[in-house]
């Protein structure tokens, strides 16, 4: 059975390749294209997808990617951009414009696995329905600024090294956060605010 639809963009054939095979293993549907813009010309054929794009392509950005995606109204598509050490300020760029995590290379298999699994989990959460929302809103409202700023990371399914790689605070400081949030907002996990925030929590 699969776990789920990923799209993979990158220019370089070889890492396609690689990634296809990976993730053809892990039970995903994989669907791969060498350019942003064969993927932007298929884009309506497509199935709601895991999005996984290299951050430096010859044709767009990663940055620029994220944006476009979300002006063809898939902004509720996870995003995971991977870069390379010197394209780190790119990728934390590509979170702040919506991008749900990023990966550093090299990364390991498992680590790409791992990312997809928890960006398809938090949008699943997102289309699922929880009750007690205005509840939930009157909790919102005690958040500081700083812990909605954490929770917005958080709940598109970042970790806390790339919260707080985005942020400019230790990996740490949004674990603190993170216990916070749950603890005022009165639920047990970040896919459980995920949902929250997905049927308009700060609304």
């Amino acid at each position: 059975m699969s776990k789920g639809h990923v799209v993979v963009i990158d220019d370089d054939a070889a890492v396609l390749e690689s990634i296809e095979a990976m993730l053809t293993v892990a039970d995903f549907d994989v669907r791969v294209f060498a350019s942003p813009t064969v993927f932007f010309a298929t884009l309506d054929s497509l199935p709601p997808s895991c999005v996984v794009t290299d951050v430096r392509m010859p044709e767009m950005s990663g940055l620029a990617l994220v944006k476009r995606l979300g002006e063809s109204g898939r902004g509720d598509w996870p995003l995971i951009v991977v870069s390379g050490h010197a394209d780190v300020a790119m990728a934390v760029s590509a979170m702040r414009a919506g991008a749900s995590n990023f990966l550093e290379k090299p990364f390991v298999s498992g680590a790409l696995v791992q990312a997809i699994l928890d960006a398809l989990a938090v949008r699943r959460s997102i289309n699922a329905q929880t009750p007690g929302l205005e509840e939930a809103r009157d909790r919102f409202q005690t958040l500081s600024r700083r812990e909605r700023e954490v929770l917005t990371h958080l709940v598109k399914g970042a970790s806390s090294k790339v919260t707080a790689m985005v942020l400019g605070i230790s990996p740490r400081t949004v674990d603190v956060f993170r216990c916070n949030i749950l603890r005022k907002m009165q639920t047990p996990n970040i896919a459980a605010l995920a949902t929250l925030v997905g049927r308009g929590l700060a609304a």
